[in-house]
């Protein structure tokens, strides 16, 4: 009898185990690095990334004057940032920073500072329609809301609805930060 309680409680426990949450990370792929070693600048990224409760939204474009990338940051209550990203910066020339071309960053005091890489899309309207042009945007320092269905996010307990009609939680890539390199790698 012990031996068929042991025997149904080992699988439990190995799963119990892990780390990785069946459901935790989105199964949309992401992919960007950032190599911070060769000066000090995206300053709301590096916050995001070395203090608790402080996020930012970032995107990627081309840019024109001849770098391939600028990144743009933004956090909530400040003015946005924008850099040139120079070749030496990249590690690998392609990037895919989610549904909709933007990630939130930032660390969780209710989590222990775990690192949280948010899309910027909202779940429920992607789900809904099928569009990746229903960005969500800072309500507050802590909250991003989608303009269209009008739900609130909380960016400090794991992106789950707060505010407005419930539904699924904000999507969530896989990323690392030590800090000289900011991986985000959600493969596909």
């Amino acid at each position: 009898m012990k031996r068929l309680f042991y025997l149904l409680t080992l699988p439990i426990l190995l799963a119990a185990c892990t780390t990785d949450i069946v459901g935790e990370y989105s199964s949309h792929q992401a992919y960007y690095v950032m190599d911070f070693q060769y000066g000090h600048t995206a300053s709301y990224l590096s916050g995001a990334l070395n203090s608790v409760n402080s996020f930012c939204m970032i995107s990627v474009s081309s840019n024109s004057s001849g770098s391939p990338y600028k990144l743009t940051a933004t956090m909530y209550g400040a003015t946005t940032q924008e850099e040139v990203v120079t070749e030496e910066r990249l590690t690998r020339p392609t990037r895919q920073l989610g549904l909709n071309n933007g990630l939130i960053v930032g660390r969780s005091s209710f989590q222990n500072g775990e690192l949280y890489v948010f899309d910027r899309q909202c779940p429920n309207c992607f789900n809904a329609y099928h569009y990746t042009n229903y960005a969500v945007n800072f309500k507050d320092a802590n909250n991003v809301e989608c303009a269209n269905c009008h739900r609130t996010y909380g960016l400090l307990n794991g992106g789950v609805v707060v505010a407005g009609d419930s539904g699924e939680k904000l999507f969530r890539y896989r990323a690392s930060y030590n800090g000289t390199y900011f991986n985000v790698t959600n493969p596909q």
